[in-house]
């Protein structure tokens, strides 16, 4: 996409509903930096676009989609609509296209940025990085199912009720992150860990995608939608 050398980035649209894109390494590696934590209805059209367009086939070129956590600590809330259909959308692109989505966690994650970065094919942590469970339950159902489904649900009513943040080294002999790596600026611990990945792409993106098809879905329909139905 232009790029000078795999060392360089550049952003190639601005800052819409708190998102920002930009392009790493030769263009075959896409970072979606979040300025703000959780998601409204603006951020979610903007990446729920981003994802259609990925999946339509509009950039040939892409290996990596990585969601950057460098805000952190917002309260829990209500998802907003098309919430759900984005992260499903999210979590299925591993199954329908060449790419492989990361999240990177760099602060505190938590409420709905942890739920969809429980849906990506993996979570790298910085050293720093924690993980948060608390909120209503009702407020956080994706984000528990999709824990459940990882770790089961027994370890994920306990980690639930103790209400402690998880340190990242914790969240990794959980399983919960797949690496933790030291904090560097901008992109450079990004390009560093893809540098790496890219070495074992095609193994990498056959288990990942493996993984999610052996996956039961998440039903995110209200519980007393459920009753009623």
């Amino acid at each position: 996409m232009g790029l000078v050398s795999s060392k360089d980035w550049r952003t190639f649209t601005p800052f819409q509903a708190g998102v920002k894109t930009t392009w790493l390494r030769d263009g075959d590696t896409l970072v979606v930096s979040k300025s703000r934590a959780g998601f409204d209805r603006a951020s979610v059209h903007v990446v729920g676009e981003l994802l259609r367009e990925i999946e339509n086939g509009a950039y040939p070129s892409l290996k990596f989609l990585v969601f950057d956590f460098a805000q952190g600590g917002a309260e829990a809330t209500k998802a907003p609509e098309g919430f759900g259909e984005m992260v499903a959308a999210n979590a299925d692109l591993i199954v329908d296209t060449p790419v492989i989505t990361l999240a990177w966690a760099r602060s505190l994650m938590n409420g709905l940025d942890f739920d969809l970065a429980m849906n990506c094919s993996a979570l790298v942590a910085e050293s720093g990085a924690r993980f948060s469970f608390a909120g209503e339950p009702f407020d956080l159902f994706g984000l528990y199912a999709a824990l459940g489904r990882r770790i089961g649900f027994v370890k994920a009513e306990r980690l639930i009720d103790s209400e402690r943040p998880l340190s990242a080294a914790e969240a990794k002999e959980l399983m919960l992150v797949k690496e933790v790596v030291p904090p560097q600026p901008e992109f450079k611990g990004i390009i560093d860990y893809l540098t790496q990945l890219e070495r074992r792409y095609n193994a990498s993106h056959a288990i990942f995608r493996a993984q999610r098809l052996a996956e039961p879905p998440i039903d995110r329909r209200p519980v007393d939608m459920v009753h009623r139905n």
